[in-house]
């Protein structure tokens, strides 16, 4: 690839991890008024902690380092409303591609399950605050509070957000799978359905730092040539470039800024 490409990759992660700060620091300011450089900062610190727990989830623990003591439960469920977003986008867009390329043979009732799945979390992302029956749990009804501060306006703009930042992965992934002539991407729009299939099964997968790049590896294989095992090896490339500039140098960036807040604290 000429350098063009990697200034492609390049202003496409920097406009990805852009969108989640704004997603961060518009969540974050329900609670207490954040920079834009603080939010990034912790977004960061939280893909480094993300890979070390299953599905991610450390990335709360790294975010909250930068929130006062007293916001950092009601921020870290705020946080939770941001990933359900994010969520959702990669559900629409990847049931959608799922059903339409079928990589893997299902049965006929899985798309019923699929279809009222995705209603059953629109319902909770829409109008969790609006379920009271909760109020026994103690999980729910913290997770209930927080979402109570963001108004139905809120909640569309985030997930609109969700959706643009959505958009920054799909689109470089699905260009560089065309570039190199990979299957089921013969135009753009046919890359971005293959593109949004691939990260629907590698949402839906086990992921944490074990797995994550067999993960990444073995489904755009999957998805590509119809096995799990790529015909070329070419199906790789464009995921381990995407994985290398959204996730790997990010990662990178955020252990760094977590290592120097632990010294200043020394």
């Amino acid at each position: 690839m000429d350098g063009l490409w990697y200034l492609l990759l390049i202003g496409f992660s920097a406009l990805n991890w852009s969108i989640e700060t704004w997603k961060w620091q518009f969540l974050v300011r329900k609670l207490e008024p954040i920079s834009f450089k603080k939010a990034l900062k912790s977004v960061l610190s939280g893909v480094a902690v993300s890979q070390l727990l299953p599905y991610r989830t450390g990335e709360y623990l790294g975010r909250l380092a930068y929130i006062s003591d007293r916001n950092k439960l009601s921020a870290g469920f705020l946080s939770v409303a941001g990933s359900f977003a994010q969520l959702l986008a990669t559900l629409t867009f990847g049931v959608l591609a799922f059903t339409y390329l079928k990589p893997i043979p299902y049965p006929s009732y899985a798309l019923g399950l699929f279809i009222a799945l995705f209603v059953l979390l629109c319902v909770g992302y829409f109008y969790l605050p609006q379920f009271r029956r909760f109020k026994r749990f103690v999980f729910f009804e913290v997770l209930r509070s927080a979402f109570m501060r963001l108004k139905t306006k809120d909640l569309f703009i985030i997930f609109a957000l969700s959706v643009l930042r959505y958009a920054t992965f799909v689109i470089p992934y699905a260009l560089m799978a065309h570039h190199f002539n990979l299957p089921v991407s013969s135009s753009l729009y046919a890359g971005i359905t293959a593109v949004a299939c691939i990260y629907f099964l590698q949402t839906i997968s086990p992921n944490f730092i074990l797995t994550d790049i067999v993960i990444r590896m073995s489904v755009p294989a999957l998805v590509f040539s119809g096995q799990m095992e790529a015909v070329s090896g070419m199906e790789y490339i464009p995921g381990m470039f995407i994985y290398l500039f959204n996730i790997a140098i990010p990662m990178c960036l955020g252990a760094v800024i977590l290592l120097l807040v632990k010294l200043k604290k020394q």
